[in-house]
């Protein structure tokens, strides 16, 4: 098993403290006629560190065939304007039930690590072939609690 340290990716996405952050740069395109993100686009961030957190716990290549869950129910709370900064996208899985679990998030300002937004996800375990949801494994439980502790 791997250590949260040996965890960490090429672009600086790591787990640290029970979290799994991903370091983003906001971009033009995700800023709004008013200088700052336009809401929306948190739940972009909230995908791609979902997606980084998938990849790393499972081992899969990153494509997308390669996600195993589908989005069941998102929220989020804005906390701070962001502007075109360096970001931190830190996610973490919070409660597993039998067949669907929360990742929880915080978007943090990298300058003063603020936190500027927070925010739950509900994900269902899915089956693509046979367009189903499925139950977790006793395995990825254990990967989720390993990585998590590991980090922190």
């Amino acid at each position: 098993m791997s250590t949260g340290k040996a965890m960490a990716q090429s672009d600086g996405a790591r787990f640290e403290k029970g979290w799994f952050i991903v370091p983003w740069q906001v971009i033009f395109r995700d800023i709004d006629a008013f200088g700052h993100v336009n809401n929306a686009v948190y739940l972009t961030y909230f995908e791609w560190a979902r997606a980084r957190l998938w990849f790393a716990l499972t081992g899969a290549a990153g494509v997308p065939a390669d996600i195993g869950f589908i989005v069941a129910r998102a929220e989020i709370d804005f906390k701070l304007q962001i502007g075109m900064e360096p970001i931190d996208i830190c996610i973490r899985i919070t409660e597993m039930r039998n067949t669907s679990f929360d990742t929880t998030y915080e978007i943090r300002k990298r300058s003063s690590g603020q936190v500027a937004a927070t925010g739950l996800v509900v994900v269902v375990l899915f089956d693509w072939k046979s367009q189903a949801k499925m139950p977790i494994s006793d395995e990825l439980r254990q990967k989720v609690r390993d990585f998590q502790q590991q980090a922190q």
